[in-house]
């Protein structure tokens, strides 16, 4: 409710005081036709508000959900490190209460509440209409999510909802126009049993955001979509289903587009937005596994981007492992640096914040318990890549203490990790400028473009469509290189690393019978998204892509 201002009640007071003294002392007028003033210009906001929420009403219809009060105010952003939960959970006082010491007694700040789940069924009870006309709220475990989520403020928690989007046998079965439809008839379910809601449907969207909105209000800060993607086993789906709403988009373009619209219509809810993504997206390219993620589209279009990086989540052969599960330091290692690569060369990316395993992959060949040592090993492996928040992920909410440390033990560690790399000019990866200039010259020699996409600065001309198209044209490649030294801008500031240093290196480019020499290029290097990224010369960029027939590039 909008508060009459102080300025009413004191003038109420005086006159009120008056009388009771019998004083004659005059009114202050001014001060009376102030309050009045003020009075009216609330009255008539009042009544603006009320005029905006009727017509929201009347174009929202079933997925009406008010606007947050005129002084909500967005929460301070945190590097969150937090743990998930269920609303089972956080409904079973008992267990609940344990888990919230540990997080308040631990290095952790923030916990992931399931809004909906992966059913489709809320945690609280909903006044959005069509969440009551599905049942989607019918029986829910959490009671009073309001008074939970002030209690988690008042301890400096920050509260993040988790919306599971497209995976909703619930909805699919209620609405089943909204539903990904089997060929054969009826509503079409995965090789679980389990129904989907069709990502190309506008009203899955809006039924979803309605959600977020609704979390927003009721005090979360950060709005987590899950399982904001197409089914797996593309090739299967593709056989058996359709989708009803199918349009000309691609179906990573419509992942895009849903948390583009999402983004927007959030804005007035003032919640920070992150989406889950499988962490191969980020060693993949493009939409591999033709799920709608594409790690290009979806990072600019969220606050925090959350790759599940989980070592039993990558099969056999990946970085080189038999068992990667066995190995959760190496895989989060080489998970995590794919990411940051991928990062490199958007112009807006979003933070990197990894969901981590704290689970024990017993269905895996090979695997190994994943006790507290290695928790803390995949912990500790993100923040030497710079990335010092994170989300333990264990389905059941068993979580270990003995893997925590303290807050002020880990703002230690950070510290060190972080003054170590400024100590010695390097990026997140533990390169120089001049090794990123070599590092970036040793990728030409392979060809691999996916290296050098993500170390050239190109002044984000390029993206991961038409990099990958301009290297068809590199005719020549480095065959040897120099380095020969680095000069720094001058800091103003020292324990910071500057913002671009010059390489001075030779080098010499061949192929197709023809040879050109680059002695004493100076290239610029600058620190892009956690990265050193290299500008080579304009000379050299024609040079590699050089054309016998023509003479040029």
């Amino acid at each position: 409710m909008e508060q009459t201002p102080d300025i009413v009640t004191s003038v109420a007071a005086k006159e009120e005081a008056a009388k009771a003294s019998g004083s004659a002392e005059e009114p202050d007028f001014e001060e009376i036709a102030e309050a009045q003033r003020q009075e009216e210009i609330l009255r008539l906001a009042r009544e603006e508000r009320e005029k905006l929420e009727k017509e929201r009403k009347k174009k929202l219809g079933d997925f009406y959900v008010p606007l947050p009060p005129p002084e909500r105010a967005k929460s301070p952003p945190i590097k969150a490190r937090g743990i998930y939960l269920t609303g089972h959970t956080v409904g079973w006082e008992s267990r609940y209460r344990n888990l919230l010491e540990m997080v308040k007694s631990s290095e952790l700040n923030a916990m992931v509440i399931d809004v909906k789940n992966d059913h489709g069924m809320m945690s609280y009870r909903s006044e959005i209409p069509i969440v009551n006309e599905v049942g989607a709220d019918k029986s829910v475990p959490v009671k009073d999510m309001k008074a939970v989520l002030d209690e988690l403020h008042a301890g400096g928690i920050f509260p993040i909802a988790r919306i599971v989007v497209f995976k909703d046998p619930l909805l699919a079965e209620q609405r089943q126009d909204w539903a990904i439809r089997s060929k054969t008839g009826g509503v079409w379910r995965d090789r679980k049993g389990v129904a989907w809601i069709d990502p190309y449907e506008k009203k899955v969207w809006d039924y979803n955001i309605a959600i977020a909105r609704e979390a927003a209000l009721l005090g979360f800060s950060e709005i987590q979509f899950d399982y904001v993607r197409f089914p797996e086993n593309a090739r299967q789906v593709e056989q058996e289903a359709y989708y009803q709403a199918q349009n000309h988009l691609a179906k990573d373009e419509v992942i895009r587009e849903f948390l583009i619209y999402a983004r927007e219509q959030l804005k007035d809810y003032h919640v920070y937005l992150s989406a889950d993504v499988f962490g191969v997206i980020a060693t993949s390219w493009g939409d591999a596994d033709r799920i709608g993620q594409t790690w290009e589209e979806i990072s600019p279009c969220v606050d925090y981007i959350c790759p599940m990086v989980y070592p039993s989540h990558y099969g056999p052969g990946y970085f080189g492992l038999a068992v990667p599960d066995a190995h959760p330091g190496t895989t989060v290692k080489n998970a995590l640096e794919d990411s940051i690569k991928r990062n490199a060369s958007l112009k807006n990316p979003a933070i990197i914040r990894p969901w981590l395993q704290n689970f024990t992959a017993s269905w895996i060949k090979g695997n190994i318990p994943y006790g507290p040592r290695q928790i803390r090993e995949q912990i500790e492996t993100a923040a030497r890549l710079g990335i010092d928040e994170y989300l333990l992920w264990n389905a059941n909410n068993n979580y270990q203490p003995e893997a925590l440390l303290t807050a002020e033990e880990a703002e230690e560690k950070n510290r060190e990790i972080f003054n170590s790399r400024m100590e010695k000019g390097e990026d997140v990866l533990g390169r120089t400028p001049s090794r990123a200039v070599e590092t970036y010259l040793e990728a030409l020699q392979r060809r691999d473009w996916r290296e050098a996409f993500a170390l050239q600065d190109t002044d984000f001309a390029l993206d991961h469509r038409s990099y990958p198209a301009w290297k068809e044209s590199w005719s020549l490649k480095p065959v040897s290189f120099q380095v020969e030294q680095v000069e720094e801008e001058q800091r103003e500031n020292r324990g910071r690393i500057p913002s671009g240093v010059l390489c001075r290196l030779n080098v010499l480019l061949a192929g197709n019978g023809q040879e050109f020499s680059f002695e004493g290029e100076s290239w610029e290097v600058k620190l892009q998204n956690g990265l050193w990224r290299v500008t080579p010369s304009p000379g050299f960029l024609e040079s590699l892509c050089w054309r016998e027939e023509t003479g040029s590039p």
